[in-house]
């Protein structure tokens, strides 16, 4: 073999080898992909500096030492859109179900029952005479209508104190009309309880 032909096949040789430098436009992709994902997650599939990776991953020489990577992770790309996309439809599924779902409950909302169920609620309405209510504050709100009649001791259970009536007056028998034949029992400054009037009776009061 001539000397000539040996330096063309050595040349030959040369231009079939892989290159061992890294290919930089798989550095810069492998950089974007790192930085996106460690961000995002799955969801980095979707963002759109992803197509950039895409292209840079391209670009990258079929004799590169990553041409192999390059491709590897354009594959791991694609199954990861993929996989994205499976996601955001089951997202918007289960989104467009609890709307739904919301939506039907306020329409089955009824007004009424809802009131219904509140006045429910409340109770029975709190009688303002009731046991354990201030003498003083009453007084304070009916203008001093209750006045003190007589001391008590109630037969049984030897509870003492005073019996409160509604004046004599037509303005305090307006003022307290549900009290007309009833005496108020007043313990330490407190409505023990209420009864009735024992002067319309035959019996006295003790």
């Amino acid at each position: 073999m001539s000397r000539s032909a040996a330096i063309c096949l050595l040349l030959i040789a040369f231009a079939g080898c892989r290159s061992s430098a890294p290919d930089p436009n798989f550095q810069q992709a492998n950089a974007i992909y790192q930085q996106l994902y460690a961000t995002q997650l799955d969801d980095a599939y979707g963002d759109p500096k992803m197509d950039e990776v895409v292209a840079l991953l391209h670009k990258v020489s079929a004799r590169s030492v990553d041409a192999s990577r390059a491709q590897a992770m354009l594959g791991l790309i694609q199954r990861g859109r993929e996989e994205l996309a499976k996601q955001l439809a089951e997202r918007e599924k289960m989104a467009a179900a609890a709307a739904q779902s919301v939506a039907s409950a306020q329409v089955n909302i009824d007004p009424s029952k809802v009131l219904a169920a509140s006045e429910a609620d409340a109770g029975p309405p709190v009688d303002p005479f009731g046991p354990g209510a201030s003498m003083a504050d009453l007084n304070a709100h009916n203008g001093g209508c209750l006045v003190d009649s007589e001391p008590f001791t109630e037969q049984g259970t030897g509870v003492a104190g005073t019996v409160y009536r509604v004046a004599p007056s037509d303005t305090c028998k307006g003022k307290l009309p549900g009290l007309s034949g009833q005496i108020v029992l007043v313990v330490n400054g407190k409505i023990y309880r209420r009864t009735a009037d024992p002067r319309a009776g035959s019996a006295q009061p003790r």
